[in-house]
């Protein structure tokens, strides 16, 4: 099969050709890794290939197919994964050189569950270090670069799977979300990534930045796809299947947009968003305003939670950790425990406040830009400092699901997002939602130019 054929194919694409024989699991698999060996070397979103499982799960799905057929909807299907994912047997070191040296003795519960749906693991890919950041800038593994813009960042921290998805690479990946790293890097890179209600899915088996906010979420090309691999990332024995009511009628439903995350966006983004909402409204969404709390108050869980976890690492070895995350977290280390504690404080009522917000006005979700600022320069990352997590942050805070689909282009050809957020435990509206939205555009089917 020729790479051609299977760069840029979705999931369900990809699924009829597997179904009907026209490739075998083998054959995309091997497509798969040419493609990543042939376009690595320009964007640089993997760190590890995992050839010789990958080959070992392509040959068990050729062997399924063959005698009782797909075990589920992703069976031999290509999964790049987020270095921060224990993977048994293979390093995990979550972009550090303090891990460098870590091999899980088996794989993070939602990697074990995709596998057990069927998924063929490419690899592992880059992260800002430790998770910690905006724009898989690593210093240790290099940065990552926009396949639409190789000049500027694909977001982060999950900016390698983002680019890895973006560039054709693979047509699925697993990222993480703390503050906006599953949803930035979806917006920055012209693809969709989700991130679930807050404990719908499993974080054991996962570098942990902050137990508080961190989200494992999905990132492929459509809401759709997300919404497959939910269903399979989530405890089958909870039964959860998100592409239900996908396909229903979202006329009548009401969405708010929030006027305090609308500022000092870029033009750029600010243009994409307001045709977003001519398009929602022109599928039958009443869009108002609403501002769910008076006051955004930056909080410091995650510096405070990060800083724990690798307390030692920043007290004996802070050598093998960049500058950039050393100097944040070793702060982290010394905020006081009055702050810590009223920071918790201070996320609970936001999320009662988001949620009670939709309750009393009746309203189905929020929208807003995923980010306000189109993607920097790679190496020119200082000046969205205080914006990089805003927009997104709110929702890690209010644990509610909230998905980043394409809306759109800025002056320079990046992609720009849409984000769309709904109460805990609806992420089938989310998705709902989404995939209304994208099938009345075609942003998420665009393609960037071909790496070389």
């Amino acid at each position: 099969m020729s790479q051609s054929n299977s760069d840029y194919r979705s999931i369900m694409e990809l699924r009829i050709l597997l179904d009907t024989k026209v490739i075998s699991a083998t054959e995309l698999f091997e497509d798969t890794l040419r493609n990543i060996k042939k376009t690595n070397r320009t964007i640089n979103s993997f760190v590890l290939v995992a050839e010789d499982l990958g080959r070992e799960q392509a040959k068990s799905a050729d062997r399924r197919l063959s005698s009782t057929g797909a075990k589920s909807p992703l069976d031999g299907i290509p999964l790049a994964v987020k270095d921060l994912y224990d993977t048994s047997g293979i390093t995990t070191a979550g972009g550090t050189l303090a891990y460098k040296n870590r091999v899980p003795q088996k794989d993070s519960e939602v990697v074990d569950l995709l596998q057990k749906s069927g998924m063929i693991m490419m690899g592992k890919t880059n992260t800002h270090e430790l998770a910690f950041g905006m724009t898989t800038n690593n210093p240790h593994y290099g940065p990552t670069r926009n396949p639409w813009n190789l000049d500027r960042v694909p977001g982060g921290s999950s900016g390698g799977s983002g680019a890895a998805v973006a560039a054709g690479q693979v047509p699925a990946a697993l990222g993480t979300d703390t503050g906006g790293s599953v949803r930035g890097p979806a917006a920055f890179c012209g693809i969709t990534g989700h991130k679930p209600t807050y404990g719908l899915v499993s974080t054991k088996g996962i570098i942990p930045l902050s137990k508080t906010l961190d989200h494992p979420g999905p990132m492929a090309r459509s809401a759709f796809e997300c919404a497959l691999m939910l269903e399979s990332m989530t405890n089958p024995a909870n039964n959860r299947l998100f592409t239900n009511r996908i396909n229903d009628s979202v006329e009548g439903m009401t969405l708010a947009v929030i006027p305090s995350l609308l500022k000092n966006c870029d033009p750029d983004v600010i243009k994409s968003f307001e045709d977003s909402l001519r398009t929602l409204s022109d599928i039958g969404i009443d869009i108002t305003e609403v501002e769910p709390m008076e006051k955004y108050q930056p909080i410091s869980i995650v510096r405070v939670e990060g800083a724990t976890y690798i307390e030692n690492i920043l007290r004996e070895n802070s050598h093998l950790i960049g500058e950039e995350v050393r100097k944040a977290l070793l702060e982290g280390l010394d905020d006081s425990v009055h702050d810590y504690v009223r920071s918790l404080e201070w996320r609970k009522r936001l999320e009662l406040a988001f949620e009670e917000t939709l309750r009393i006005n009746q309203l189905d979700g929020y929208l807003a830009p995923t980010c306000s600022y189109i993607p920097e320069l790679i190496g020119d990352e200082s000046g969205n400092s205080g914006r990089k997590t805003r927009n997104t942050s709110v929702f890690n805070q209010s644990r509610q699901p909230s998905i980043s689909v394409p809306n759109g282009f800025d002056t320079s050809g990046t992609p720009t997002g849409l984000m769309i957020s709904t109460k805990q435990g609806t992420d089938d509206l989310t998705f709902q939602i989404a995939h209304n939205f994208q099938k009345t555009t075609n942003f998420h089917s665009r393609r960037p130019k071909p790496l070389t």
